[in-house]
């Protein structure tokens, strides 16, 4: 379980104080997964920072797996398996087998039991026969897995997943997805992205950030359904007013896909079709400028 209570960064840098995350409160039930969506500067990733005890709140508190982020910081540790997008994340001149071994020793692991669990992750995210590359010769997918199975060293309940499909062909990032899918049967996920295709396929709660405050928060179904049917039309001058609803430019006219509730702003369309909106649309009804 993971919970929010009221949590708020602040940040100040040189003369400027900068709220990266107010006052914010969701809760992951056991086993489901959730996911933070908003745009760059929401504070999705100072939220996972601070779950992970990576840093420290300015305000409010959180509850990982039964214990305070504030309070009990190593319970917290113990509890997590954290996947991020950064590239300092493993040695580069070891091999994949010598990264994990290494982590899995940090962990209090015997170097028999290190290698023994070493290898385990490395079947379950696919990576076995790479076991002896170096790091520097994995691709970005082969990256990701490989952070997948450091977090996974020892079988945490709780998986903090910030842009785990970040830079991923399309492919990869479908075997990514059903990866994730597959080992987070019996534990608690909570991801970030910009990619609705992972939201859509993993989380079964999600919550919109904007300016570090969330906005809305419900299942996809929910949130689809607050939004009602959306209407693609085509207009002759730009909807200025409307313009994050523009899909499509031409010389003479412009296409928008538009929540039913925001036609009135138009004047002079023309109905071209009727749709469910997708999750791409809730975001930018919402969050979009």
């Amino acid at each position: 379980m993971i919970k929010t209570i009221d949590i708020s960064k602040t940040f100040k840098i040189k003369y400027k104080v900068i709220k990266a995350v107010d006052d914010v409160s969701f809760e992951i039930e056991r086993n489901t997964a959730g996911a933070l969506v908003g745009p760059n500067g929401a504070g999705k990733t100072t939220v996972i920072k601070m779950l992970s005890t990576l840093i420290i709140p300015s305000s409010g508190d959180a509850i990982v797996n039964g214990y305070s982020i504030t309070r009990e910081e190593k319970k917290v540790r113990e509890s997590i398996g954290l996947v991020t997008v950064s590239e300092r994340l493993f040695y580069y001149r070891l091999t994949a087998l010598e990264n994990l071994v290494f982590f899995a020793s940090l962990q209090n692991l015997s170097l028999s039991d290190a290698r023994r669990r070493a290898r385990e992750v490395l079947e379950i995210v696919g990576l076995s026969e790479w076991e002896n590359i170096p790091y520097m010769k994995f691709s970005t997918g082969m990256q990701r897995k490989l952070a997948l199975a450091r977090a996974l060293i020892t079988d945490p309940p709780v998986l903090l997943l910030d842009e785990p499909t970040l830079g991923l062909d399309p492919l990869s990032a479908r075997m990514f997805r059903d990866l994730v899918r597959r080992i987070g049967r019996d534990k608690t996920i909570l991801l970030t992205s910009h990619y609705m295709k992972d939201i859509e396929e993993l989380a079964e709660k999600i919550i919109l950030l904007k300016k570090g405050k969330v906005i809305a928060e419900g299942n996809k179904e929910n949130l689809k359904n607050y939004l009602g049917k959306v209407i693609e039309v085509e207009v002759n001058e730009y909807p200025l007013a409307l313009g994050k609803y523009v899909v499509e430019t031409s010389t003479n006219y412009y296409i928008l896909r538009i929540p039913e509730k925001e036609l009135d702003g138009l004047k002079d369309y023309r109905v071209i079709k009727e749709e469910e909106p997708s999750l791409e649309d809730v975001y930018i009804f919402l969050i979009g400028d």
